[in-house]
């Protein structure tokens, strides 16, 4: 048993190091202008499930419920980075489970505008967590920022996921958002760029 949690101190504490490393690379990329955009067909469904799966088992460790809607109506197929696009709402579901105590993560997905053959598709993440403070929100994308200075201390990572997920939004031509009360959860929202609907 004492080995067992020694290995998977080691396992998580590498975890954590590969996530600064990863987030230090990104960031140099995209400021360097390096960073390349990927247009390929996708199943968006697909990238969402993958994405639930992935972190059920740190939802289950919480003992969260993490739950995902994908209307039947709603398009599947895409053209972009699947990469990038599962990339940023591993970080916005990542974070909804990090910093909620109990509950549960609704992860949806519906579409936010239609314009003939063109939809907008928006992807929310709600949380029931502490909410962010009002002063806070205007930052909570600005790179090195999180919402509270314990942060770092309780729960690790460099201030620079959210600031990263902004920016690759943006390179594919989407955007992203925060609603937030403190005390009330989170609820951070991505559109991505209009698709054959």
């Amino acid at each position: 048993a004492q080995q067992k949690d020694c290995a998977e101190t080691v396992r998580r504490s590498a975890d954590a190091l590969l996530s600064v490393i990863n987030d230090i690379l990104d960031f140099s990329k995209i400021e360097a202008g390096k960073l390349a955009i990927e247009s390929l067909d996708f199943d968006l469904r697909l990238v969402m499930e993958a994405v639930n799966e992935m972190l059920a088992p740190n939802a289950e460790d919480k003992q969260l419920d993490l739950i995902l809607e994908y209307p039947p109506r709603l398009p599947r197929e895409f053209v972009g980075d699947a990469g990038r696009i599962r990339q940023v709402v591993t970080n916005l579901v990542g974070n909804a489970v990090k910093f909620t105590p109990a509950g549960q993560i609704l992860a949806t997905v519906d579409c936010e505008s239609q314009d003939g053959e063109k939809a907008t598709v928006r992807v929310s993440v709600q949380d029931n967590g502490p909410g962010i403070p009002a002063d806070k929100m205007a930052s909570v994308f600005e790179k090195f920022i999180q919402g509270d200075s314990s942060t770092t201390r309780r729960h690790g990572g460099t201030g620079l996921g959210l600031a990263i997920c902004k920016q690759l939004i943006e390179l594919m031509g989407g955007s992203i958002g925060v609603n937030s009360q403190l005390g009330g959860g989170s609820t951070l929202r991505l559109t991505l760029p209009p698709q054959p609907g």
